[in-house]
Formats: C-alpha cells, sequence, structure tokens
C-alpha cells in the first residue's frame, strides 16, 4: 500500500471516523455532537503532535465548563431570590461566564474558548424535554448532564486521537515496500 498526502490522509481517516461516530452512537445514549466538539478541541489544543497532554487539556477544560453549566443550571432551578426568571437566569449565566473567565488566568483552563465549548454543550444537552429537570440534575444517572456529558467528552477525544494516529498511518511511508526494492 502506497502512503497517501497528507491532506489525502486526513479526509480519509476524518471520514472513516465519523461514519464510525455516527453508526456507533446509533446504539448507545450519549450524545453525539458534544463528542464532536471534543474531538475539534483535541486538535486545537494540539492533538495531533502532543495526543495525551491534548486529551487532558480537553477534559479540564471542557469538564469544567460544563460543571459551570451544571452548577448555573442548579442555581436557575433553584431560584433562591425573590428575582423574575428573565432578570435571574441572565444574572447566573452571566456569573457562570465571569467565573470561567477568571478560571482563564490559571494555566490548567487557560483556553477560554474550550471551557466554553463545554459550557454550551451542558445546555444544548439540557435544551432536549425533560433534562433540566431538578431531579434529573441532583440524582446520579445516565441522564444527568453531569455524568453523560464528561463520558462524551472523553469519548470524542478517543476518536481525536484515533484520528490522529489514523492520519499517521494513512500518511506513513511502506517502508517494506522501499527497503524491499
Amino acid at each position: 500500500m502506497h502512503a497517501l498526502k497528507p491532506f489525502s490522509a486526513l479526509v480519509c481517516a476524518n471520514v472513516i471516523l465519523a461514519v464510525t461516530m455516527t453508526f456507533t452512537m446509533q446504539t448507545f445514549p450519549l450524545p453525539m455532537w458534544p463528542m464532536v466538539i471534543a474531538w475539534a478541541c483535541f486538535f486545537h489544543l494540539g492533538g495531533g503532535d502532543r495526543p495525551p497532554a491534548a486529551l487532558a487539556a480537553v477534559l479540564a477544560h471542557a469538564v469544567f465548563g460544563v460543571f459551570a453549566g451544571w452548577l448555573a443550571a442548579l442555581a436557575i432551578l433553584f431560584n433562591p431570590t425573590a428575582l423574575p426568571g428573565t432578570v435571574w437566569v441572565p444574572l447566573v449565566v452571566g456569573a457562570a461566564v465571569g467565573v470561567m473567565s477568571l478560571a482563564s488566568g490559571w494555566p490548567r483552563l487557560a483556553v477560554l474558548p474550550v471551557c466554553v465549548y463545554g459550557f454550551a454543550a451542558n445546555w444544548a444537552y439540557l435544551d432536549v424535554p425533560g433534562r433540566f429537570d431538578a431531579t434529573v440534575l441532583t440524582t446520579l444517572r445516565a441522564d444527568n448532564v453531569i455524568v453523560a456529558l464528561p463520558l462524551a467528552l472523553l469519548i470524542g477525544c478517543l476518536f481525536g486521537w484515533a484520528n490522529a494516529r489514523l492520519i499517521a498511518q494513512l500518511s506513513a511511508p511502506d517502508t517494506q515496500t522501499r527497503s524491499a526494492g
């Protein structure tokens, strides 16, 4: 087998793994789009060159964003103020964004956009009917965002890692054929 040009290897690997992810997620209850977000963040944070570091960074940043979103959801549901939701919700979201922004001053959470992707994935997940519910959010169960999303983000990172390896394999010259010739 001849090595593919790097761009061709990237295209082939992306297609193969996107089909695999989409096919596989039809039978698993995990949300696919946060996996795609994590896969993209994996490469954004250097996964092609430093896979272990990128995986750790994506999980730290995105899971922090999910956690901030989960806490914000709880604060919204258990509004301890007399403020109407039209005032309370924007204040809670603003406070969560402020906390994430402050946390970006810490080197382990310095890539604020990846934290925000986790925060946004949290709200997209909670937008499904039945999930933005006090019982769901406070019980250890598979449809609780704080359970489902970290697992989905981990699997997405692993797809990113597999993507990087497949690209490398598809674009690597076949040393056996070349040494025999």
